[in-house]
């Protein structure tokens, strides 16, 4: 059986493993009581995530596919200017905390630590595995939108961590917005490894400004997702092959 002619399948059977490594992983960390999610970023390396991030790397070398989900330079050295906005945005972010008073380095050596391993772990699943098999069978602009809503609905399982399953449909709100441009930028550059880096700085900037649910990310939030779509929107809908051969730009 040659696996690499149904990726979606195998990309959602891997899905559900990450998802109970990460969950999973998380509830047993805390012991099943509720804990903030600062608190837990601030404290602790997370383990579930860390352990998520060696078996997705796992996977991704036994299938031979790190050229599939995206681990590789740009398509074109000049697309890279599609990520001045949301450096902007994260210039700004960083302006803020470093005018704040910023954590002691231990617990800021946890938050980058934590922020990054999420980044990668999150990249890798959504705009890496999730998208390369969705678009080998729904097209690749049907598979924006299905990465974004599973990011999105994922986060409400936070709830189960922090005990304020109303919080957590508000971060999942904000992360199926983030979800839509942040694979935009992955369709328009075809590659993960800079998403995985706004995606870090994006969330630990957040935890360390205090900002992650307030109201500088809702206005940022809605900017990009917008600019997501303005990347988009010369994309025609076609059903792309494994290699995304048949991506077409008008």
């Amino acid at each position: 059986m040659n696996i690499s002619r149904k990726p979606w399948p195998i990309s959602l059977g891997i899905f559900t493993i990450w998802l109970i490594i990460v969950v999973g992983g998380g509830l047993l960390q805390v012991r099943g009581k509720p804990t903030q999610l600062d608190e837990l970023v601030k404290s602790q390396l997370i383990f579930g995530v860390i352990f998520a991030v060696f078996f997705l790397s796992g996977v991704i070398t036994c299938l031979n596919w790190w050229d599939q989900i995206g681990w590789k330079g740009p398509n074109n050295s000049r697309n890279l200017r599609l990520l001045c906005l949301p450096a902007m945005f994260l210039l700004f972010l960083l302006v803020i905390a470093l005018s704040t008073d910023l954590p002691p380095t231990r617990i800021l050596l946890i938050v980058i630590i934590n922020t990054l391993m999420v980044g990668i772990s999150e990249e890798l699943m959504f705009r890496g595995l999730l998208f390369h098999g969705a678009s080998s069978s729904f097209g690749i602009w049907r598979a924006v939108w299905i990465t974004a809503v599973i990011f999105g609905s994922v986060h409400t399982l936070n709830g189960l961590i922090t005990g304020d399953f109303k919080a957590s449909v508000v971060q999942a709100f904000f992360a199926g917005m983030f979800g839509v441009w942040a694979v935009a930028l992955r369709v328009r550059l075809d590659t993960v490894i800079p998403i995985i880096i706004i995606h870090w700085l994006w969330d630990c900037l957040a935890f360390l400004t205090g900002s992650s649910q307030g109201l500088v990310l809702l206005l940022f939030s809605f900017v990009l997702f917008f600019y997501g779509i303005w990347l988009l929107r010369s994309f025609r809908s076609t059903v792309a092959p494994v290699d995304h051969a048949d991506r077409v730009w008008e």
